[in-house]
């Protein structure tokens, strides 16, 4: 989990090269791909109709309306793929997303990470990648204000992310390896 401006992307990329049993489960999403996605990668891309057969045919592990704007989920089949080639799944997941998997996956053993940043931070870092409305901004910053109380209740551990990816990277292997052991 995190809040927006983190550098969650880049800690993932990160990890997946050091870690060579993680695997990055991809994201369901009803949102338009942007410029620089490509289907299958971190994100596919579903209509609003295939999601809703989803939900029919109980694919999904969870789901989420993330910003109050489109639906984000994971499905059950790449969770089971992971496991079946012996990797570990490492997932993105919106704050919502982990109440959910708490509240219907309890057999299901995880660890949570929540990466956290201050205001001012995450306005900066979300300003540095290109232009972004003012309004869009001020939705995320109410988003995160809220996110951080609702992680400091449910999620394993919660790190300030505005430091280095270095720095981040290194506290994240610290609780890899308490993790290990």
């Amino acid at each position: 989990m995190w809040v927006s401006g983190s550098g969650k992307t880049t800690l993932m990329t990160e990890l997946l090269q050091i870690h060579s049993k993680f695997v990055l489960v991809p994201s369901y999403t009803t949102r338009p791909m942007r410029e620089n996605e490509r289907n299958g990668r971190k994100y596919w891309h579903i209509s609003d109709e295939k999601f809703q057969e989803m939900i029919k045919n109980w694919e999904l592990l969870e789901y989420a309306l993330v910003h109050n704007k489109f639906y984000y989920w994971t499905r059950l089949s790449e969770i089971q793929k992971a496991f079946e080639k012996w990797l570990t799944p490492i997932k993105e997941l919106d704050i919502n997303w982990l109440e959910q998997v708490i509240q219907d996956s309890k057999w299901l053993d995880y660890v949570s990470i929540f990466l956290d940043l201050p205001d001012d931070k995450m306005v900066e870092r979300i300003k540095f990648r290109g232009s972004v409305f003012q309004e869009e901004i001020d939705r995320r910053v109410a988003s995160a204000q809220v996110e951080r109380v609702r992680a400091k209740k449910i999620c394993d551990y919660v790190i300030d992310a505005s430091g280095t990816v270095k720095e981040n990277l290194k506290k994240i292997n610290e609780i890899l390896q308490k993790l290990i052991k």
